[in-house]
């Protein structure tokens, strides 16, 4: 069954990840960083333990190349404390999420996928965190959805959701508009 809604969905998703890729994030050298180049990006040279800002994507390659680690590890405590927020809010409550937080768990889990290789500490660490993922996001989708179906949303409703999520609600409340109008026989 398909409902219309994929291309727009997956188009939109696809912008907030190149939008994602793009943005900076800080990162330590773990050793001296000679000046190179990757991808048209130069990077002057670091010394051991100084931290400068580089394009996620190119984060990633220096991570993978054991040049770098993340700088901002918080992530782990925010979705915790994210979680803690939304269990104390009632059903049509959100507590405001840093909008660059699913961005930043995205980035921080193909880190740590990329790391398993038979060790037992960063499997437990990315089952860890990847489960209160899912806790986070499971208790924020019901809150959408919830939210999406009044007729008359919170005035600060964009303020309290991420991009990503913005995208649900509207998706979701167009159909529940639209599947209401069906039901009552309305134009």
């Amino acid at each position: 069954m398909s409902f219309g809604k994929e291309n727009s969905i997956s188009s939109m998703m696809n912008e907030l990840q190149v939008e994602s890729e793009l943005s900076l994030v800080k990162v330590v050298a773990l050793d001296d960083v000679e000046e190179t180049e990757i991808g048209g990006f130069k990077i002057e040279y670091k010394e051991a333990e100084s931290k400068f800002d580089v394009p996620r994507w190119v984060a990633h390659i220096l991570v993978d190349k054991n040049l770098v680690k993340l700088a901002d590890v918080g992530i782990e405590l925010d979705v915790i404390n994210a979680i803690a927020n939304e269990k104390m809010l009632g059903v049509h409550k959100l507590s405001e999420l840093k909008p660059d937080i699913y961005k930043k768990i995205n980035f921080l889990l193909k880190n740590l996928r990329s790391k398993l290789d038979n060790d037992r500490e960063k499997s437990f660490e990315y089952e860890k965190i990847s489960t209160s993922v899912y806790d986070l996001i499971n208790i924020r989708i019901s809150k959408i959805i919830s939210l999406a179906s009044l007729p008359f949303p919170p005035d600060d409703i964009q303020k309290l959701i991420t991009p990503e999520e913005y995208l649900l609600y509207d998706t979701v409340k167009l159909n529940i508009q639209e599947w209401r109008k069906s039901m009552i026989g309305d134009e």
